[in-house]
């Protein structure tokens, strides 16, 4: 790796997290119940330095389940865009990947979206790689790297009790120059990752929709759009407006492809009333659109969807059928 001679020990690490919280609002692993996530922390001493995934990807942080975005008073809108510092630290590489592609979605293009794009702006990613697979991971078959990524503004390899600087953003130099002695002058190295296989589905959509059985690949499928809900690219939503005080005000709530009313018109139609026609459009959207729009696949390997699908569906499998059944 690129200047091994930067080390980082966990207490300087706590003490950089430590700076940091007096400034921004700190998020990284910690227990939230039986289940570890990405949750604001007050205390440093609450963070699980270890190698386990996070249940959930930091994605809320910064594309929120519930956001008011608009106030409408006296005929004006008043944008209402966030300005918080944050910190993000411990994001595994399929998270900063993930994060990456929703950057794309949320900031180009036709459409644009201010808070998506100032939530990133005013974040400090702090990457960690991962020494093993998790159960139902397939990141290398996606393409990531599970021990390094530079989507972020530093990372850190584990090496025992202590860390070694793997790469660091020009934003991230003097945010962490403070902390970390030597980072203004640390030189990173390109590092390449070639995967042995790659998961994809190299086809049309016109194929997609009529060679596939989709009936038969969704047959145990529940639609309960917990694969939407925690997957880290995943971001269908839809607006509701209320009344709240005598100003109205627009909020971006999640939603889900898999719901039955998602694509419910106001004429009644529902273009993709049939479950296996909304998985359809989900296998779609996430291996076929995105790619086209933005040039990534919107699946990073992570297995979250695999290890909390109560019917056992495996987006894995499914895509390794599809590409068999288009043969």
């Amino acid at each position: 790796m690129a200047n091994p001679g930067i080390t980082v020990s966990k207490d300087n690490v706590k003490n950089m997290l430590n700076g940091f919280l007096k400034q921004r609002t700190l998020f990284a692993p910690a227990m939230n119940g039986k289940k570890l996530d990405y949750l604001p922390v007050a205390n440093v001493d609450d963070i699980v330095f270890d190698d386990n995934l996070p249940y959930k990807s930091p994605k809320e942080i910064f594309f929120p389940k519930c956001e008011k975005i608009i106030t409408f008073k006296d005929g004006e809108a008043e944008a209402e865009i966030s300005k918080e510092q944050f910190v993000l630290f411990g994001a595994r590489p399929c998270d900063l990947e993930a994060l990456e592609i929703m950057k794309k979605v949320f900031t180009q293009g036709k459409f644009k979206d201010p808070y998506f794009q100032e939530r990133y702006d005013n974040t400090l990613l702090i990457g960690l790689g991962c020494k093993d697979k998790k159960p139902g991971c397939f990141c290398d078959e996606r393409e990531t790297d599970m021990g390094f990524c530079d989507k972020c503004d530093l990372f850190l390899e584990m090496k025992g009790e202590s860390y070694e600087v793997a790469y660091v953003s020009e934003k991230g130099r003097e945010a962490f120059k403070p902390y970390i002695k030597g980072i203004e002058s640390f030189e990173n190295t390109p590092r390449t990752f070639a995967p042995a296989k790659t998961l994809s589905i190299d086809t049309t959509e016109e194929d997609l929709f009529a060679k596939i059985e989709w009936e038969n690949i969704v047959e145990t499928c529940q639609g309960c759009g917990m694969c939407t809900y925690i997957c880290p690219t995943c971001h269908c939503f839809g607006f509701k407006d209320v009344d709240e005080g005598g100003c109205a005000s627009r909020y971006r709530n999640w939603d889900s492809c898999m719901f039955p009313k998602f694509t419910l018109h106001a004429s009644g139609h529902n273009p993709r009333e049939e479950k296996h026609d909304r998985y359809r459009q989900r296998i779609a959207h996430k291996y076929l659109y995105v790619k086209k729009n933005f040039g990534s696949v919107a699946c990073t390997g992570c297995g979250r969807c695999l290890r909390a699908c109560p019917a056992g569906v495996n987006i894995k499998t499914v895509a390794e059928e599809i590409m068999e059944g288009l043969k």
